[in-house]
């Protein structure tokens, strides 16, 4: 009922905009505005990024207020307004339902679990970064988990970076030039190298399984088939990139 309630009066909001009355919707997805850092210092430039993204990942707060006291917080997890145990697949900042949207390349990143191979909606952190405040029983939207990658990337970047480094070996006459290593293929037919993402890619999916045929004298691998069960493929869902309603969510356990 409630996540009916808000897409609908969001759709309502949308429809009664002058630009928007004569076009009928039926879904709203939210765009994310972020402003990167131009800075001319790239170091300066990725850090001030950092500081936006955490600052816009933030999750959407809930206040009350008393005569007297002015606005106070809500103590605990019901101080974060999208975040609840019956709704984990709502975005901790803007309040969408992201079952029906497209996470692309995010998400098999984010919300195939590694271990079982079973889709989990990602909790976010309250303070963004990973063990920083409490889990949240909610997720990111497509964009805003985008900037999530993107924050991620900038923060191992800073933690690799060292330039201190390579001023002193500069000091001392050291300079370091970055190279491509070759790839050894000198052993592998070029069209193995051509087919190998396909095999990769056929490991993923249950139902398809792949097949080596080794020789018994020489222990090389002489034949390589894929295997369509069809009995599997029956029962097995389509794999996708969102959240839809073929999926069971299963909440998590509230992290101490």
């Amino acid at each position: 009922m409630t996540e009916n309630y808000r897409d609908q009066r969001m759709l309502e909001l949308m429809s009664n905009m002058p630009q928007n009355r004569a076009t009928e919707f039926n879904a709203v997805v939210p765009v994310v505005e972020f402003n990167f850092s131009e800075h001319a210092d790239p170091d300066k430039a990725r850090r001030q990024n950092i500081k936006r993204a955490i600052k816009a990942l933030r999750p959407t707060k809930t206040w009350y207020t008393l005569p007297g006291t002015g606005w106070l917080p809500f103590i605990g997890r019901a101080r974060f307004k999208y975040s609840n145990r019956q709704e984990p697949y709502i975005c901790v900042i803007d309040g969408c339902d992201c079952r029906h949207l497209d996470y692309g390349d995010l998400w098999s990143t984010y919300f195939i679990d590694a271990t079982s191979g079973k889709v989990r909606p990602y909790m976010p952190w309250s303070g963004v970064l990973p063990s920083r405040g409490i889990e949240l029983y909610g997720t990111y939207c497509p964009q805003h988990m985008q900037l999530y990658h993107l924050l991620s990337d900038w923060i191992q970047q800073e933690e690799s970076n060292d330039r201190g480094f390579f001023k002193s070996m500069k000091k001392r006459g050291v300079a370091f030039i970055p190279v491509v290593k070759k790839q050894n293929t000198d052993n592998q037919h070029p069209l193995i190298s051509k087919w190998n993402p396909v095999f990769e890619e056929a490991l993923k999916d249950p139902g398809i399984e792949v097949i080596h045929y080794k020789n018994p004298t020489t222990g090389e691998n002489d034949i390589t088939t894929i295997v369509f069960d069809n009995r599997v493929l029956q029962t097995t869902p389509i794999r996708g990139n969102s959240l839809d309603s073929e999926y069971i969510i299963e909440p998590q356990e509230e992290t101490q």
